[in-house]
């Protein structure tokens, strides 16, 4: 698969993710739940689902962001892309068993939530790698160094009622539109430095 077409699939990758994140802020706040409802509800469930939606394009559009950028990524961009794959990865794979089994209690879960973590260094690793190799626009590094703390933000503080989750839908639409804004500029491999 080329990286054009890869870059494409980020773009579907950010759509996913707003849809999921902003579909479930709005399920929260229509069925007033702070911030999932009761466990196994109608509420909790359609939370959680949209949730795992948004999740899983948040790792279709990093393979494309990577995709994107390779040329010009080196070491840096390679060693975020994959702590942010590997650790939002996981916190996908563990949708599926937390909604099946609705009670979280299996011990794996808080393996694949513990890897989400990486994630959390991964992504600004990625966004300073966005900064160094000049192919998207400054502000999408910044939004990538940005989201451990707007994730953090989000859940933590903010999320009472919920609805707070919605705003990852314009953050992911944002990563999208940089990625398709800038699809058929060419990209140049980054040159070896200078030894003088």
């Amino acid at each position: 698969m080329s990286s054009s077409s890869l870059g494409r699939w980020g773009l579907l990758g950010a759509l996913l993710a707003a849809a999921g994140w902003t579909v479930s802020g709005i399920i929260a706040f229509a069925f007033g739940v702070a911030p999932f409802g009761p466990v196994g509800s109608l509420s909790w469930y359609l939370i959680e689902s949209s949730d795992a939606l948004g999740v899983a394009g948040m790792v279709v559009l990093l393979v494309g962001l990577y995709a994107r950028q390779v040329p010009r990524y080196g070491w840096l961009g390679t060693a975020g892309f994959a702590l942010a794959f590997v650790g939002t990865a996981s916190y996908f794979l563990s949708y599926p068993i937390y909604i099946l089994t609705a009670d979280g209690s299996w011990a794996i879960l808080d393996i694949l939530e513990y890897a989400f973590y990486g994630s959390l260094v991964g992504f600004p690793l990625l966004g300073i790698a966005t900064f160094r190799a000049r192919v998207l626009p400054r502000w999408c590094g910044a939004l990538l160094v940005a989201f451990p703390v707007v994730f953090l933000l989000v859940f933590s503080l903010v999320d009472y009622s919920g609805a707070a989750r919605a705003l990852f839908g314009p953050y992911w639409l944002a990563l999208g539109y940089a990625l398709w804004s800038h699809q058929g500029d060419p990209i140049q491999p980054a040159q070896p430095a200078r030894v003088s």
